[in-house]
C-alpha cells in the first residue's frame, strides 16, 4: 500500500543545476540610509540607542551583529554614533598629543605604552590618528618605543581593579573613551590608560567586547602604523613581516620601535 503525503509534509529537494536565482539581499534593497534607520530601530530602546540598563532587550537586539560582517560594522558605527564613541577629522586624541608635544618635558620620554580595550581595526584606526601627532618625537626627543596592549583577557588583580577605578575617577573623556595616565616616577616612560564607556557590569561587559569585536584585517593600519614612525613593528615580541595578521585583538601587544 503507497502512503501519499500532503504537499505540506513532502520533503523539498534541492536541484544544484537550478537556473533559479535568489533575490537581492538586504544589503542590496536597501540605501545605507534606511538600513541606519532598521540598525536604530532594532538596537534602540526608547527612541535611543543604549546599552544601559541592561535587559533581555539588549541582549537580542545585538544578535543582529552577528549577521555578516559589513552589517556588525554598520551597526557598530550606530552604536557608537548613539554613546559618543566615534572618529572625528581630526580625533581629539591627536589634538591632545599634539598639545603634549608642545611640553619641552615630553622630549625626555623614552618610552610609551597604551592599553586599549581591544586591538582590532576601531581601536587602531584610533590610534593611527592620534600618534600621527608623535611621528616627530623620536627625531626631537628621546623616544625609542610605544606599545600598544590589550590586557582585558589576562587575570585581573586588586592592582588592576584600582587602577581602573582611578581612570573611572579620575579620567577624561577623548573621542568618547575614558583616557588617563602621564610620566612614571622616573619620568622616562609615559603611560595611558583608555576604557570603553562601561555600557554594563564587568560580567556582561566582556560579552559585549565579543559582540563589537571587529574582525578584519587589521594589516594595512599596523604598516600605517609602523610608516608614521618609519621604524621596526613588532607584534608579540616579534617582526611584523615573520607574523603577518597573526595579532591577538584581545590580549596581544603591538610594539613601534622608531627608526
Amino acid at each position: 500500500m503507497t502512503i501519499h503525503l500532503p504537499k505540506i509534509f513532502r520533503r523539498k529537494t534541492c536541484n544544484p543545476f537550478s537556473t533559479k536565482k535568489m533575490g537581492p539581499g538586504f544589503l542590496e534593497v536597501f540605501p545605507r540610509e534606511i538600513r541606519d534607520q532598521i540598525y536604530t530601530y532594532i538596537l534602540s530602546s526608547s527612541s535611543a540607542v543604549t546599552l544601559t540598563p541592561w535587559t533581555i532587550e539588549v541582549t537580542r537586539s545585538m544578535t543582529v551583529l552577528r549577521t555578516c560582517k559589513q552589517i556588525q560594522r554598520e551597526c557598530k558605527e550606530i552604536i557608537w554614533l548613539h554613546n559618543g564613541l566615534r572618529l572625528q577629522e581630526p580625533t581629539q586624541l591627536f589634538t591632545k598629543f599634539t598639545a603634549l608635544m608642545e611640553n619641552p618635558e615630553v622630549r625626555t620620554i623614552e618610552h610609551m605604552e597604551i592599553c586599549l580595550e581591544l586591538l582590532d581595526r576601531d581601536e587602531l584606526e584610533w590610534m593611527c590618528s592620534g600618534l600621527q601627532a608623535l611621528s616627530n618625537l623620536s627625531k626631537v626627543g628621546s623616544l625609542k618605543s610605544v606599545s600598544l596592549v590589550a590586557i582585558n583577557d589576562r587575570p585581573r588583580g586588586i592592582k588592576e581593579y584600582e587602577e581602573e577605578l582611578d581612570l573611572m575617577c579620575t579620567g577624561e573623556y577623548v573621542d568618547g573613551r575614558l583616557f588617563g595616565g602621564g610620566p612614571d616616577v622616573k619620568g622616562t616612560k609615559l603611560i595611558y590608560k583608555t576604557s570603553w564607556p562601561h555600557f554594563s557590569h564587568w560580567g556582561k561587559q566582556r560579552w559585549l567586547r565579543e559582540m563589537l569585536l571587529d574582525r578584519s584585517d587589521t594589516t594595512p593600519l599596523l604598516e600605517q602604523l609602523n610608516a608614521t614612525f618609519s621604524g621596526q613593528l613588532y607584534i608579540d615580541e616579534e617582526l611584523l613581516s615573520e607574523k603577518l595578521g597573526a595579532l591577538n585583538p584581545r590580549d596581544g601587544e603591538v610594539k613601534i620601535v622608531p627608526g
